[in-house]
C-alpha cells in the first residue's frame, strides 16, 4: 500500500516566507526521467536536509535548484522571480553552492581562494580581510589560510570551500540579516572528523537563525537530523516524505526509501537515530 507523503505544514511551526519554489518540476536526461512532478517551497530561516539512496536524484535536484540547469518541465522561482531570468551577478549575490567534490585545478593559497568569493562586492581590502578572518575563525581554518589548497587534507579543503560558499553571499556586516540568501550544500561534512562535523552543524544553525535558507544533501541522517528543521526523502522519482526528522524517520518510510530494514533509537530529547 502506498504510504502518504508527509507535508511540510505538519511540522507545527508557522511557515516563513517562501524563498525558493518549485512547481510541477520534472528533471530528465534524454528520455529518462530522474524526478517527476516535484512541488516544494523552501523558506527563509529554514535548514532543510535532503536524503535518499545513491542515484535517486539528490545532487541533480540541488544543481537544478542552483539555477545551473533548468528543469525539463515546471517552474522554479527564487525570491518570486523565475531563476532563469536572473543574471549571473544577481545569482552570485543571492545563492551559493558547495558541490560534492569541490576542488580547484590550481594551487591557490587558501586565503586567495576566499578572497575570490568576494569579487562581486565593492568593499575595502581591510573590510574584506576582516570578514574573511571572521568566517575562518568560525570554521577553524585560520591556521590554514597561508597553505596551498592542494596540500590540505580532504576535511581541511572541505571547510575551506564551505567558508568560500558562505563568504559569497553574506553581507559585509556579519550582524546583518541573511533573509533572501540561499546556501546549497552537497555532502559538506563527508570528509570531516567528529569535532568538525559538530562545529559545522552548529555554525549552519547559527546562520539559519539569521534568516539564511539552507538546503543540504546528506547521507548522514544521524548527524544532520538533530540540527535540521526539515527532512526530505527522495525515491521512486519523487518526494517520498517531507516533514520534521521525527515525522520522516519511521521504519516503514526508511524501508521504502532504502530498500532494507533499519531500526530506530530515540534519546531523551525524543530525537530519532537510525541503526542497522
Amino acid at each position: 500500500m502506498k504510504m502518504e507523503i508527509l507535508k511540510q505544514s505538519e511540522n507545527g511551526k508557522p511557515l516563513s516566507t517562501a524563498l525558493l519554489t518549485l512547481k510541477d518540476v520534472v528533471i530528465a536526461r534524454g528520455d529518462t526521467r530522474l524526478l517527476e512532478q516535484i512541488s516544494l517551497s523552501f523558506n527563509t530561516g529554514e535548514f532543510t536536509a535532503i536524503a535518499g539512496e545513491n542515484g535517486c536524484g539528490k545532487s541533480t535536484l540541488l544543481t537544478m535548484l542552483s539555477g545551473v540547469e533548468m528543469p525539463s518541465a515546471g517552474t522554479l522561482t527564487l525570491g518570486g522571480k523565475k531563476i532563469s531570468l536572473l543574471s549571473a551577478n544577481q545569482l552570485a549575490k543571492q545563492r551559493a553552492v558547495m558541490a560534492q567534490s569541490a576542488s580547484t585545478p590550481f594551487g591557490f593559497i587558501a586565503d586567495e581562494l576566499l578572497h575570490l568569493a568576494r569579487y562581486q562586492y565593492v568593499e575595502s581590502l581591510e573590510q574584506k580581510s576582516r570578514l574573511i578572518h571572521g568566517i575562518a575563525e568560525q570554521f577553524d581554518i585560520t591556521h590554514l589560510l597561508a597553505r596551498n589548497i592542494q596540500t590540505l587534507s580532504g576535511g581541511e579543503r572541505q571547510r575551506i570551500f564551505l567558508a568560500k560558499s558562505i563568504l559569497q553571499i553574506i553581507p559585509g556586516d556579519q550582524n546583518e540579516s541573511l533573509e533572501g540568501k540561499l546556501l546549497l550544500l552537497d555532502e559538506p561534512t563527508s570528509a570531516l572528523d567528529l569535532r568538525h562535523q559538530k562545529l559545522v552543524m552548529q555554525q549552519l544553525v547559527a546562520l539559519r537563525a539569521k534568516g539564511l535558507c539552507i538546503i543540504c544533501v546528506s547521507h548522514d541522517l544521524n548527524l544532520i537530523s538533530p540540527y535540521c528543521d526539515r527532512l526530505i526523502l527522495l525515491g521512486e522519482k519523487q518526494c517520498l516524505a517531507d516533514g520534521t526528522p521525527v515525522q520522516v524517520l519511521t521504519t516503514d518510510m526508511l524501508s521504502r526509501c532504502y530498500h532494507t530494514q533499519l531500526n530506530l533509537i530515540k534519546n531523551e530529547q525524543k530525537q530519532v537515530f537510525v541503526t542497522h
